[in-house]
């Protein structure tokens, strides 16, 4: 198991890092993505199990934070407990935010509920499909309801599952309405939610750019919220709740960066 992330100091990338950052992500990272995946596919074809190629996913996502200049402040790791399963609900700015989550809380096996187009990716799909995620066809309605059930109850119990409740980023950055999928699956499979908001990645990889910009992020992790007092009924009041505290985390990351003297980009 990977060890959790040092939260590395704030500093400020000069325009020359920032270059040379750009740079090596265009040039490095498709080979990273290559690399790690062809390592996960192969070891999930001799019989890996989520939490032993767990590892592979962390290595990515690493590498990623290293060659890209991510550098993450991470609060809260004391609300996760060892061995338990969630269902991760986090806010989302960029597809920087899978990587910053994956990096920044190693102690979980995240598996993800992803576009089925993700499959078709050469290598890449293969890994994905083969290590536990769930792909749906946000366009297949029902259909994509009984993928998640048949990937939960196929789950290992130790696999925690993310979902980006938001469903796709903000063009904007900004902080948008939950949809309910991840709290149908928490109430249904009887997981509880662990809410996390991340802050900074909008500025890194913002939609239509390429160009990776080196920045600090702030990931804030809160208090799980348990689901026994919840029944099939209440799901639009668990989400609410989750959208409210999903909302203060997100605001005491944007603070805690602004306080550094760094803009976290979006809207607030």
């Amino acid at each position: 198991m990977a060890e959790p992330l040092v939260c590395w100091p704030m500093w400020s990338p000069g325009p020359v890092e920032r270059f040379v950052r750009g740079a090596a992500s265009l040039v490095l990272l498709p080979l990273a993505l290559l690399f790690w995946s062809t390592l996960a596919l192969v070891h999930a074809l001799l019989g890996a199990s989520p939490r032993q190629a767990h590892r592979y996913y962390v290595g990515f996502a690493r590498t990623c934070m290293l060659v890209a200049g991510t550098r993450i402040d991470v609060q809260g790791r004391e609300h996760i407990q060892h061995g338990q399963a969630y269902v991760v609900v986090s806010n989302h700015e960029s597809n920087w935010d899978p990587l910053v989550i994956i990096s920044a809380l190693p102690e979980l096996v995240i598996r993800f509920v992803l576009k089925a187009q993700l499959l078709k990716v050469p290598v890449f799909g293969g890994a994905l499909r083969n290590t536990g995620n769930i792909a749906v066809d946000r366009r297949q309605g029902s259909a994509d309801v009984r993928r998640v059930q048949e990937g939960m109850s196929e789950r290992p119990p130790d696999v925690t599952i993310l979902f980006f409740a938001e469903g796709t980023r903000a063009r904007d950055g900004a902080y948008r309405a939950f949809k309910m999928g991840a709290f149908a699956t928490a109430l249904d499979f009887k997981l509880p939610i662990l809410p996390v908001a991340v802050a900074g990645t909008f500025p890194i990889w913002p939609p239509g750019r390429v160009w990776l910009r080196p920045a600090p992020v702030v990931l804030e992790v809160g208090a799980p919220i348990g689901v026994e007092g919840y029944d099939a009924g209440d799901r639009n009041a668990l989400r609410d709740e989750t959208h409210r505290v999903v909302a203060e985390l997100r605001k005491r990351a944007r603070e805690r960066l602004r306080a550094r003297g760094v803009d976290p980009g979006g809207t607030d």
